[in-house]
Formats: structure tokens, C-alpha cells, sequence
């Protein structure tokens, strides 16, 4: 529901050196040579985060990084339940999806 990219050019080359960096993401789910997969789950919303590595036409490397802010069950059944102030309820992974963009442009890659 509340997604967003960012790429930024980097010097590291290793994907799991990246992942490293970004442990705050949660557990890593998936795995390749140039992506990785995180999913982390909080009272109100899920995280899902999904990284990976690419190289462009003047062989300097990219890294890519797409998130999305997921209101879980919880948060629809309060929603629905005291609608219309219910919905207030997606406040929540809305501020959330903006801090962690906030903290990706921040962080030192």
C-alpha cells in the first residue's frame, strides 16, 4: 500500500556485505547472487524490503532498494471496525514508510 525505490550508487560490490549494513531490515527471506529479500512484521503493518545489485553501461554499481509498508489484518479490522476514525489507523505505516526513506537516503552505503 505504501511503497517506494531508491537507488543509490555505491562501492561495494558484495551483497552481503550490503546486508550487513541493513539488518535493521528483518530477516533476510530470499536469496541470490544479486538480491536479497527481507521481511520484517510490526503490530500494524508489514515490511517487506527486497535489495539487489546491478552495474551500469560505465561499470559503476547501483544498488537498488524497493520497500513497501503493508497494513496487516489488524489494521483493516480496525479500519473497517470504527470507520470513519478507523482509518486513522494507516497513519501508522504511512509515517513508518517515511522514516525508513528518510534513514536509506541517511545511512552510508
Amino acid at each position: 500500500m505504501f511503497t517506494g525505490i531508491v537507488s543509490r550508487k555505491t562501492e561495494l560490490t558484495d551483497l552481503n556485505e550490503i546486508s550487513e549494513r541493513l539488518n535493521f531490515l528483518g530477516m533476510p527471506v530470499l536469496s541470490s547472487s544479486n538480491l536479497i529479500s527481507f521481511h520484517s512484521s510490526s503490530t500494524f503493518h508489514d515490511q517487506k524490503t527486497q535489495v539487489s545489485l546491478y552495474k551500469n553501461k560505465k561499470n559503476e554499481t547501483f544498488i537498488n532498494i524497493q520497500y513497501s509498508f503493508i497494513p496487516n489484518v489488524l489494521s483493516w479490522i480496525l479500519g473497517i471496525c470504527f470507520f470513519p476514525l478507523g482509518f486513522l489507523i494507516f497513519i501508522i505505516p504511512s509515517k513508518e514508510k517515511d522514516d525508513f526513506q528518510f534513514l536509506i537516503n541517511t545511512i552510508d552505503l
